[in-house]
């Protein structure tokens, strides 16, 4: 059952260490948040990933994903991505004020983020799968199809759509909510089992402290310690 729910993984080796912030002391929450107003969730703090993974943060804020595609690929799965993009980069837009954007290019190679989306991808293991590191996030792979041992259909173009959410927000510098098969937050395992996913205030105002250099008008420097408290 614990596959079954967590249909999504992000590609650091080590799950246990990014669940180990729970004994730790939570993050406070940035002085200078953002500017909108999202629905609240369930997840109780969010794991920061650089905490973990030292060069897992952006130096700069306007932020490019490009989309490779497996030829054959059906319209409606591709627009299902590439409105998890447009979702993510309409967030940032208006809760940063244009200060941190994400915008979709035609070339990988002017690229910050790639989302790879192979329909078969992922074997037994795992939906969703975000590989980043220095200052650059060029691996995130998504798939919609469960593995075979699930036994269940393929996805439909909305859950695969979540699934890209989902791994944006690591590469944006989100982990996993610290309550993770409870909760419904974008950044949980909880849905779609417990409900739709929220994107939620939390996973903003845990941005701003991500990207406290920037909403401080300073040079570039890593996050805080985490985990930041919703």
């Amino acid at each position: 059952m614990l596959l079954r729910r967590a249909v999504l993984i992000v590609a650091i080796t080590a799950l246990a260490a990014l669940l180990s912030p729970l004994s730790a002391q939570a993050a406070p929450k940035s002085a200078s948040g953002p500017t909108c107003n999202l629905p609240e969730s369930d997840a109780e703090a969010l794991v920061i990933l650089n905490n973990y993974y030292p060069g897992y943060w952006w130096d700069h804020t306007d932020l490019t994903v490009y989309v490779q595609a497996e030829p054959g690929i059906s319209q409606e799965y591709l627009d299902a991505i590439d409105d998890a993009i447009a979702t993510w980069g309409a967030v940032l837009e208006d809760c940063f004020d244009g200060l941190i954007t994400l915008t979709q290019v035609d070339s990988r190679q002017d690229a910050d983020i790639v989302v790879h989306y192979v329909a078969h991808a992922g074997g037994a293991v795992f939906s969703g799968y975000a590989v980043c590191g220095d200052h650059g996030c060029p691996n995130i792979l998504v798939s919609s199809e469960a593995p075979p041992s699930w036994g269940q259909e393929p996805y439909s173009p909305e859950l695969l759509g979540w699934i890209t959410l989902h791994e944006l927000g690591h590469a944006l510098g989100l982990g996993h909510a610290t309550n993770l098969l409870e909760s419904t937050d974008l950044m949980g395992y909880g849905w779609p089992d417990l409900g739709d996913p929220v994107l939620s205030q939390c996973d903003v105002n845990a941005l701003a402290f991500v990207f406290a250099w920037a909403l401080e008008g300073a040079e570039p420097y890593p996050p805080a310690e985490g985990p930041y408290v919703c």
